[in-house]
Formats: C-alpha cells, structure tokens, sequence
C-alpha cells in the first residue's frame, strides 16, 4: 500500500508541473470513484485545538475560528463546525477527534501545513481529519512579513478538511485552494467564489433546505454498526484495516514569491 500511495503522489505531482491551465476547483477522491465528504449525520464537525500553539494561545484559537468560519459563511453549502475543546496529541491518529497539532511529522521540510484523512474507500466518506502545522517554521497571527500566518495557513488546510484538492494554475493564485504560500501572505484567509463553488459541490443545499447528501452526488456513504464514529469510544481496528485509507496529502508548499 505504502508504495503505491507514493508511486501515485509522483505521478500527480508531476501532472501538476506539466499542466498548464487551472481547475475552478477540485475535489478530492480516495480510491474508488467516490469523493471525499463528511456525511450530514457528523454535522456539526468538531474539531480540537493544541495546548501548545506557537503563539499565545487566545490569539491561535481566534485564528483556528475564523479558518473555519470562513468555509461555514458559504451561503449555498451546508457543512458546518464546531470548537469542542483543546487536546494534547502531538502525532495525528485515527482516534475519532479532529485536531489542530504542531509538529513536523510532515512529508518534506517545505510543507507549512498538512492534512492526515482518514476515510472509507468504499464511499469516500470522511471518518477523521489531523492537521499538523510545521513547527520547524515560525508562527504569527497579524500577517507579519517573516512568518507564517496561522488563520491564511488553517484556511487552506480546512479546505482539505471538507474535500477540497490543492490547485496549482497561475489562474488559481488568488484562491484559499492554491498550493503554495509565503511568509507574511493572508490572502488565503478569505474564499473566492471558486473556493466556494467547491464546497458547495460536495454539501448542495437542496430545494428543502437540506443536505444534498453530503456527497456532491458521487454516492454517500453513511456509517454501518460496524464503522467508526467520530466522538466513538472503541474503535474496530480490524475494520480501519479494511476499509480506511490513511492520506497524508494534502499539503501547503512553501513558495517563495517572485520564483
């Protein structure tokens, strides 16, 4: 599995460079035809923040809120979030708690954010989402010119967390979902209209006012007895096993600007 996963990421990567035009967005898929999606039944999706953020922490729970609140101001989808507390993991685990960590178990020293998914592969549907902000690399909350910015950063990376994919076109520059980022940059913190589009494809609201499916049409999956639930005390291993992929993906590339 390891090696195929990483046969995979090479040759997506290297689409990415040959490519020359820019998607409006992209979605996310796992290893069947379904993309990835968090089933309407986990809403509101709780999420956890670190009791060691890089900055005070009062001003990095601000900036992990207003990330999310970004995605959940999109007026035509219906994902929504909710703060359930700290936490003290240092490691992302599939362990039913959506958590904002530090560390820099991340897949190469240019890689400012990442997110660990965890999902069914029969339906692509979401179970679980970690995501490590590099420490290797210094933190702020007001933009400044010779750090990273946690709110622009936690923006992209909660993007990934609703199954949204990284876009690598010039025309996407501008967008929440672009891959790269810089010191000092804040731009991410605010959607474009495609970033939105986006999430809007994966939780349509429906002509009652519902959930489309939670799927962007591409088959919703809905959790069995026999599935881990976020929140869920035990977990069945044996059932990870078989039917959870675990990504480490999806990434924020530190870019230099005028490169």
């Amino acid at each position: 599995m390891k090696h195929r996963f990483l046969s995979l990421m090479i040759g997506i990567v290297l689409v990415f460079l040959l490519a020359p035009f820019s998607d409006a967005y992209k979605l996310e898929y796992g290893e069947s035809d379904h993309n990835l999606h968090w089933s309407s039944i986990n809403f509101p999706v709780t999420y956890r923040i670190t009791i060691a953020p890089p900055v005070p922490f009062s001003a990095f729970e601000q900036a992990v809120g207003e990330s999310f609140a970004a995605w959940q101001a999109v007026k035509n989808a219906t994902i929504t979030f909710q703060a359930s507390g700290t936490t003290d993991k240092k490691e992302p685990a599939y362990d039913g708690e959506n958590c904002i960590i530090m560390g820099n178990n991340v897949s190469g020293p240019d890689v400012v954010g990442q997110a660990y998914i965890f999902y069914s592969v029969d339906t692509g549907e979401i179970f679980d989402v970690d995501i490590m902000l590099n420490s290797s690399y210094p933190w702020a909350t007001d933009g400044s010119p010779k750090k990273m910015d946690v709110q622009d950063t936690l923006t992209h990376e909660v993007g990934h967390l609703c199954g949204l994919d990284d876009l690598y076109g010039k025309e996407d520059r501008e967008k929440t979902m672009y891959g790269y980022i810089d010191y000092g940059e804040t731009k991410k913190r605010t959607l474009e209209p495609d970033d939105e589009a986006g999430l809007a494809a994966i939780y349509p609201v429906t002509s009652s006012g519902g959930n489309g499916g939670g799927g962007g049409g591409s088959g919703c999956g809905t959790v069995t007895p026999a599935s881990p639930s976020a929140g869920s005390g035990s977990i069945n291993f044996l059932w990870i096993f078989l039917l959870l992929t675990f990504l480490g993906i999806r990434r924020l590339l530190f870019h230099p600007q005028g490169r």
